[in-house]
């Protein structure tokens, strides 16, 4: 794993266990979660979507209001 790979699983775990779901997180900290794990892995915000999506669901229309408006 690259230095990012693990900063990257760190930031995911650690808003887990704060917020157990990633539907309890509010919009502005999900936003900004997106945005880091798609900096820090060079993905789309697709990419970053489906990735996060794999440790705790994101509702879709959820995430389309954060990023379609």
């Amino acid at each position: 794993m690259t230095y990012d790979e693990l900063e990257v699983e760190a930031m995911v775990q650690e808003a887990l266990e704060e917020c157990v779901e990633f539907e309890n997180l509010d919009d502005e900290e999900l936003f900004e979660l997106i945005e880091n794990v798609k900096n820090l892995t060079g993905s789309d915000v697709e990419e970053a979507y489906e990735y996060l999506s794999q440790y705790s669901p994101i509702s879709r229309k959820r995430f389309v209001a954060l990023y379609y408006v």
